[in-house]
């Protein structure tokens, strides 16, 4: 769930600025692979989430299972602050959700449902995205490479974060006070631009992997994301786990 927002908001990001000839293309490549994970039957895959931050770093380990409209994802942290290692599976599925910290399931709320999050007013026009496309700085497209056995095509590219935060908040103005501004450098803050590479699977038009990477400094202090992930299997039968009652 994570790694697939995350990667296809990266992607949608890259689809902003398809302005030339390689970024019609990447349109394209990436418009099918929504395409093909749309019509996906059941899928696992696997990532990590990285992140260093003061000299330190640890990851937050995924893996996860998906069967029509329910979900499995397991996630685990390695080498956390203080030794305060988190393991955490959650199951969506019919619409509910359950979450298992502690050897038990316990119900939750589903993020979206019935919220915000899925109404009309959290959608960005063709207009937004019109503004979002030149913070796009660049987008390369490289295709029938041979990696790990099968022939993939490599899109990547590059976007100016603060402008595109920027952009944000000036779409969203009206729920700001008149004349906000979101300036970083009063803020103390520097965000680096977003580096994201995507392999598309050529015989499936799939997703297959992808990175996204992002750096942040404030008050002397760095952070850096980094998300990966790895499409296991397609269309293969997988089981998940009942939730209780």
């Amino acid at each position: 769930m994570i790694a697939r927002i995350a990667t296809f908001a990266a992607a949608g990001l890259l689809l902003a600025g398809c302005s030339s000839e390689e970024g019609m293309r990447a349109k394209e490549l990436l418009q099918q692979a929504e395409t093909a994970q749309a019509q996906l039957g059941s899928s696992t895959f696997e990532g990590a989430i990285g992140i260093e931050t003061d000299g330190k770093a640890f990851k937050l380990l995924f893996n996860g299972k998906t069967s029509g409209a329910a979900e499995w994802i397991s996630m685990q942290t390695v080498g956390a602050p203080d030794g305060a290692e988190l393991t955490m599976q959650m199951l969506v599925r019919d619409g509910r959700a359950w979450v298992n910290a502690d050897g038990r399931w316990q119900s939750t709320p589903l993020p979206g449902v019935g919220g915000a999050a899925t109404g009309s007013g959290g959608t960005l026009s063709a207009g937004a995205f019109q503004q979002l496309a030149r913070h796009v700085q660049e987008v390369r497209v490289s295709e029938h490479e041979l990696i790990g056995g099968k022939p993939v095509t490599t899109i990547a590219g590059e976007i100016d974060t603060e402008g595109m935060l920027q952009s944000l908040t000036d779409l969203g103005s009206s729920s700001f006070a008149e004349g906000f501004s979101l300036d970083f450098s009063r803020l103390g803050l520097e965000i680096g631009d977003i580096h994201a590479v995507l392999t598309v699977d050529e015989r499936t038009h799939l997703l297959d992997t992808a990175t996204v990477t992002l750096s942040m400094s404030a008050q002397g202090k760095r952070l850096r994301l980094e998300l990966r992930y790895r499409l296991i299997s397609a269309n293969e039968p997988v089981s998940l786990p009942s939730p209780p009652g």
